[in-house]
């Protein structure tokens, strides 16, 4: 979770998503991509992350996401490790196909080297990174401000901690603009995609009604 306060305005939101983390050279990152909603049974629930898992569709927007954080990392770091098919990651509104990465950063390295490879990842950025950046500046007609971006620590030994920040509001006396997106693809279906950042919505609805 994170609240950043600047000029009476807060913003703040709660991130599924590790952009990356180091500590003692021990490199972490998470692969995000790929969502469904939770059901509202267990069975139901089984039922919609086995749909997930064996959707092409999120499947292969998963695969842009992991493959991009490894080739970004492959020159500043060593042992570069990811499971080969992604799990769930379950949240209390929605679910997300997940895969961990790990790696051995190189002597020399920060992480802020690590930031400037990883940020933004596909998933909010698009790929290939420098021309899709160019069409969402152009076409989304919307200014992101601090979502999407970076948040997190560091301490003097150089370790720390960035999460993407979405899931997230910017606050300004009795008022909140509320943040979510999805990753577009080629086979994306615009209202799937449009229910999907409904979802994604409710954490932080709930949180503003106190729920």
């Amino acid at each position: 979770m994170f609240a950043v306060a600047r000029g009476g305005r807060t913003f703040l939101g709660a991130s599924p998503e590790r952009l990356v983390s180091l500590r003692n050279g021990a490199v972490s990152a998470h692969g995000l991509a790929g969502s469904i909603g939770r059901g509202a049974t267990p069975e139901e629930d089984a039922r919609l992350g086995a749909q997930l898992l064996a959707s092409a569709k999120d499947l292969a927007e998963h695969e842009i996401v992991v493959r991009t954080i490894r080739e970004n990392l492959a020159d500043i770091c060593t042992d570069l490790h990811a499971p080969a098919a992604p799990t769930l990651l379950k949240l209390r509104n929605v679910q997300h196909l997940f895969t961990p990465i790990s790696s051995t950063i190189v002597a020399g390295r920060t992480i802020f080297d690590l930031i400037e490879r990883l940020h933004p990842t596909p998933a909010v950025g698009g790929r290939p990174r420098e021309q899709a950046l160019d069409w969402i500046r152009e076409h989304e007609q919307l200014d992101r401000g601090w979502y999407a971006g970076p948040v997190g620590w560091l301490d003097a030994g150089g370790d720390g901690e960035f999460a993407v920040a979405l899931r997230s509001a910017l606050t300004e006396g009795n008022q909140a603009v509320l943040f979510a997106g999805c990753g577009i693809v080629a086979d994306s279906d615009p209202a799937r995609e449009y229910q999907e950042s409904q979802i994604k919505l409710r954490a932080m609805l709930g949180a503003l009604r106190h729920e």
